[in-house]
């Protein structure tokens, strides 16, 4: 008898360690304001590790109920008949009152007995982006090889980044003259037209804002806050009063670390860059130098085709001899 409950324990023991170190998230929710008995920690990251247990999934998730998801529920439990969605979207608030957009797959599946639902998922929000970040990759690049404008071409690479950004960044692209001394507008599909035009042919040089020093230096250059960051001094006059408040520059480089343009995130707020701001930084900085090299090496071989054309027109004036 006592070895036959020990093992009962072992195995309830077990299961419980399964329900919390699952990779999907989970719970349990009782009775008819769906109370959260259970919840494993899949499904507290989700929500940002509030304190749910013991409490409604209205009082302790009021975003799932915004979102709907209490009538279903309610259906479910009427019916008794499961529910199932794949990639539905979610906005959680995080601890510093930002949302986060999600996508879930979710089950609601009804057990037998009391009014209890099972609620079992997952958040696919990286998978989604990962393929929309590929499918928007794959028509820069057909773009390019298509030869679009090189504006065109640079603008939906800039809205790559824009679309994965869980921050609001404005992107910027800029290209360097064949002098190497200015900076010209490349694309900027979010930033104020009258900004874009404002800095449009500036001198880079070693204090010159953060793209204009990211060309100079030919490295990264991260400002969290342009209204008290020195090499912002000659210009914050002209970003602040478009409530630009931080920017972080990137040269673009060709393989031999030749400075072709920068790229730069811009945001409405101070803020210092995180992992996650910069995990596309590589891919766009080196599809723009691989953008941005080609039509140069296209507009200097029709430059050649040109001259070549000219000089081979025959001498009119040698005729006459």
């Amino acid at each position: 008898m006592f070895q036959q409950q020990s093992a009962r324990d072992v195995e309830r023991a077990n299961l419980a360690l399964m329900f919390e170190q699952a990779p999907g998230f989970m719970a349990l929710l009782e009775g008819g304001d769906h109370r959260i008995a259970l919840a494993n920690q899949s499904f507290r990251d989700l929500v940002g590790n509030r304190d749910i247990v013991g409490r409604s999934l209205a009082d302790a998730i009021p975003e799932f109920t915004e979102h709907g998801f209490d009538e279903i529920l309610d259906g479910v439990a009427r019916s008794g008949e499961a529910f199932s969605g794949r990639a539905l979207p979610l906005s959680v608030v995080r601890s510093d009152g930002s949302y986060e957009e999600l996508l879930v797959d979710l089950v609601f599946q009804p057990l037998p007995g009391e009014r209890r639902i099972f609620v079992q998922g997952h958040n696919v929000t990286e998978d989604k982006r990962s393929q929309a970040l590929r499918a928007a990759h794959t028509k820069v690049l057909e773009l390019a090889i298509g030869d679009s404008p090189l504006e065109v071409t640079l603008t939906e690479l800039i809205k790559i980044v824009e679309m994965n950004s869980r921050t609001g960044m404005i992107g910027s692209i800029l290209l360097l003259d064949t002098e190497g001394k200015h900076l010209h507008h490349g694309a900027a599909p979010s930033l104020p037209p009258e900004y874009s035009a404002a800095i449009d042919g500036f001198e880079i040089g070693a204090c010159a804002g953060s793209c204009g020093t990211a060309a100079y230096m030919g490295a990264a250059v991260f400002v969290s806050d342009i209204e008290t960051d020195p090499l912002w001094a000659d210009f914050k006059a002209i970003a602040l009063p478009h409530g630009l408040r931080a920017c972080w520059s990137i040269p673009i480089l060709t393989r031999n670390r030749q400075v072709l343009g920068t790229f730069a995130m811009y945001h409405r707020e101070p803020r210092e860059p995180t992992i996650r701001d910069l995990m596309l930084v590589d891919l766009i900085t080196q599809t723009a130098a691989l953008v941005i090299d080609r039509e140069r090496a296209h507009a200097a071989l029709q430059s050649i085709a040109t001259m070549t054309g000219k000089t081979s027109e025959p001498n009119r004036g040698s005729e006459n001899f």
